[in-house]
């Protein structure tokens, strides 16, 4: 015959602090019987809230920290006759107070707001002035009376108790309750189906978890229960547990049910037993062991005594004072459970008040409320969150580096984004930490696709570039007015200004929007020896003729990167004035490939000179020639080709000056990852040059320039802004039509410096800034220095 702890309407239910029976009648409640819940809102009214970075202050903390009402929680223990009182600060152990100032993005403190925390218990007193003026919503069922107990009074006020300056607070004082009690069930033998009512009374209303405080008399080690399961031939838990009554059966299963449907939207939270000597888990508090499709979203909460270092509050030591986690170490924690808390019976004097009486208990029903209020924290910072998803953050990031700890590990879980964390067989995953809760795990990244679990992820760890060369910074400017939604290792969703995410890209979001003064100084020497013959050529003056080659160095999207090992430039005459110039370059790696070439016409008469160019670019795996980070610059494939005019004039044999204009059409290709949809537009760029030869050596060039880069002027891109995500992940777009031709004006300075010495060594100096006007300029300056022998 199995153990009676299995067959609940065989024995009286019994609490895990207080001993059982006592209490008195009575109704207690703010208002008769169940109501049914309001009906659900039309489906795009549940559009789930958008949460935000949530905004810790470390000095504001510690100074809450010492607050009374903060401590209140925690016995003084003196006088005291609980062997498990201890003083120690449960909520500061696990930085409540961290969560308790900080603010969300609308100034909203973070206590709990908005959520319902459910407590099934054994009665409650809802005039106590921890419950007074909250809104709390009654479960009776069928049962006619709502008993009024000291316990579920404790565990409600532990959860949930008013931040009203008095005694002591809850871990989430804000929240609101559904309080529903099993005393009287249990006494007429509708146990299991009132909790089935309940619990679905619960999650209708929209309760983000279930906190569960009671046990049984007679409670059996999980692996004990296991063992027997799996013995007894019966195909389900429901079935073993009913002992062959089909009524009985059918009772049980409704209720597992009623758990599987409330973990839909909300945690499971139960209580360890108290039994040091038990050896494991109680079967019940581990009970997704027995029915597998409750693991999503179920915490057990085991109660310990905890050795603090004052000097930085880590933990030294634990001293269990319940069950161990054992069979349920992967989906437990632990808690401190010694606490002063609401106990109407505590007012023995007749003219005590029973709704500001208190009194000092220990026990893990008042560990498992402290986890059920800061899942209502947590639910409330994050409301996007599945209930597994609250219930994989408190596991990730609970304290777990005490020696005690770590010598029992029994086994690692891993979870969603790669992340695996150890377990104690006899702590579980460890001490719930807030601080690390409410902060980012693993970094954070934009997450593209349709999912963020399965979408690809870009790290913003490395920088990523939101706008670059010819396309500038239109993107960047729009997201600039909006926030745009970060995901941690997790999947959690952090929303970021994207101000301060555009501002990696207000220079075009490369090293330089461009190339350097290194690269700009080796295109003019390629360049340059295409003249070296012309040296001699009577009327036609040579400084003109290359005065006009060179402006496009400066300002040419494809000549932008003419540079490498297989750029070439090549001159060849045509006749009285007239020179046809080809240059480009071929480059291609494993990766990406760049190409580039130009053809131009050049004429020349006397101190005049004139060039008109085609070009054609195109890059595989990079965005015009330069390699960029992240889901704004899709590199997958891009192009250009333009026409170029300049002209230039030789003021004297020293001095001669050039100008420059291109226009020309780019196109990005279309990648399904990637968050902007480009497509074809226009661009323009254009400046000013100035040579000054014989500078110092008489064998020396100064090569000065002032002018636009390559910038759109006509051409839309089509933005897909990640604002948000679905329970089940899946992210939301907003979608935004940006015009390029309103990106800032990209502008470009600088000089390059050669020098050729007696002994034929060429010296090379370039400096070279790019800025963009009408924003932050936040310029970029590159300088080169080169030095090469020709022989």
């Amino acid at each position: 015959m199995k153990d009676s702890a299995l067959r609940l309407l065989a024995g009286a239910a019994c609490l895990l602090v207080a001993s059982c029976g006592g209490g008195g009648s009575g109704d207690g409640g703010n208002g008769g019987g169940s109501t049914p819940p309001e009906s659900a809102p039309p489906e795009e009214e549940q559009t789930p809230a958008s949460s935000s970075y949530p905004e810790m202050d470390e000095v504001a903390a510690e100074a809450y920290a010492a607050g009374a009402e903060f401590n209140g929680i925690d016995p003084s223990c003196s006088g005291s006759t609980n062997p498990g009182c201890t003083g120690t600060s449960n909520y500061a152990l696990q930085n409540i107070h961290h969560a308790h100032t900080a603010k969300l993005a609308d100034g909203t403190r973070l206590r709990g707001k908005g959520t319902l925390i459910a407590v099934v218990d054994d009665g409650f007193r809802t005039t106590h002035q921890e419950l007074a003026g909250k809104t709390i919503h009654i479960y009776r069922g069928n049962i006619p009376s709502f008993a009024v107990m000291d316990h579920g009074t404790a565990v409600a006020g532990v959860a949930a108790g008013n931040a009203d300056g008095d005694e002591m607070m809850g871990v989430a004082p804000e929240a609101d309750l559904h309080l529903t009690s099993w005393e009287v069930a249990n006494n007429n033998g509708t146990f299991l189906e009132h909790l089935t009512g309940a619990t679905r009374d619960a999650a209708a209303r929209g309760a983000v978890v279930q906190n569960n405080s009671w046990g049984f008399e007679s409670e059996t080690a999980a692996d004990e229960t296991l063992a027997a399961f799996e013995a007894s031939g019966a195909d389900s838990f429901a079935e073993y547990a009913a002992d062959g009554s089909s009524d009985l059966e059918a009772d049980y299963q409704s209720l597992f049910d009623a758990y599987s449907d409330f973990q839909e939207t909300g945690v499971i939270v139960f209580a360890n037993s108290n039994d040091e000597t038990l050896g494991d888990a109680s079967t019940l508090a581990a009970l997704p062991r027995f029915v597998p499709e409750l693991e999503g979203a179920w915490l057990t909460v085991s109660n310990a005594r905890f050795t603090i270092d004052e000097s930085d509050g880590s933990i030294l030591d634990a001293d269990l004072l319940s069950a161990p986690c054992g069979s349920a170490a992967e989906f437990c924690l632990t808690s401190d459970g010694t606490a002063y808390v609401p106990w109407p019976s505590a007012a023995s004097d007749p003219d005590g008040d029973p709704d500001a009486a208190y009194t000092v208990a220990t026990g893990t029903s008042l560990a498992a409320p402290q986890v059920s209020g800061q899942i209502a924290l947590i639910s409330q910072a994050f409301p996007n969150l599945s209930p597994e998803e609250v219930t994989t953050r408190l596991l990730v990031t609970a304290q777990r580096n005490w020696a005690g700890f770590q010598n029992s590990i029994s086994g690692s879980t891993p979870f969603a984004g790669g992340v695996t964390r150890s377990y104690s067989d006899l702590y579980g995953h460890g001490v719930p930490d807030m601080k690390a809760a409410l902060e980012a795990v693993g970094g954070v990244s934009i997450a593209t696709g349709n999912n963020v679990f399965s979408g690809r992820r870009t790290s913003l760890d490395g920088g990523i570039a939101t706008g670059g060369p010819v396309v500038g910074n239109a993107v960047a400017k729009a997201m600039g007015k909006r926030d745009i939604m970060v995901v941690d290792a997790l999947g959690t969703d952090f929303y970021l200004s994207g101000k301060a995410l555009g501002a990696n890209g207000a220079d075009g979001g490369l090293s330089s929007g461009q190339a350097d003064a290194g690269q700009l100084a080796r295109n003019i020497d390629q360049v340059a020896a295409s003249f070296a013959f012309l040296e001699t050529t009577g009327s036609i003056s040579v400084p003109a003729l290359e005065s006009a080659a060179v402006p496009k160095l400066f300002f040419s999207q494809t000549h932008a990167n003419l540079g490498g090992d297989t750029a070439f430039s090549r001159l060849f005459p045509l006749g009285d004035g007239r020179f046809l110039q080809l240059a480009g370059h071929m480059e291609q790696t494993e990766s990406a490939g760049n190409t580039a070439f130009s053809l131009s016409r050049l004429t020349a008469r006397e101190n005049f000179a004139t060039e008109l160019s085609f070009s054609f670019g195109h890059s595989a795996n990079r965005f015009f020639g330069y390699t960029a980070s992240g889901p704004f610059l899709p590199a997958e494939d891009t192009g250009n080709v333009a026409v170029g005019f300049s002209v230039s004039k030789a003021l004297s044999s020293a001095w001669s000056v050039g100008a420059y204009a291109e226009f020309g059409s780019g196109f990005v290709g279309d990648d399904p990852s990637a968050l902007v949809d480009y497509g074809a537009f226009a661009y323009a760029s254009g400046g000013l040059s100035a040579r000054r030869r014989g500078v110092a050596t008489g064998h020396d060039t100064l090569d000065l320039y002032a002018g636009v880069r390559p910038k759109t002027v006509a051409g839309k891109a089509d933005f897909s802004l990640p604002v948000g995500r679905d329970l089940d992940g899946t992210i939301q777009y907003e979608e935004i039509g940006v015009d390029l031709a309103k990106s800032d004006l990209p502008l470009r300075l600088g000089f390059v410096y050669r020098n050729r010495t007696e002994r034929d060594f060429d010296v090379l100096f370039g400096l070279n800034t790019d800025f963009m006007a009408g924003s932050d300029p936040d310029p970029v300056l590159s300088v080169s220095l080169g030095l090469k022998k020709k022989f």
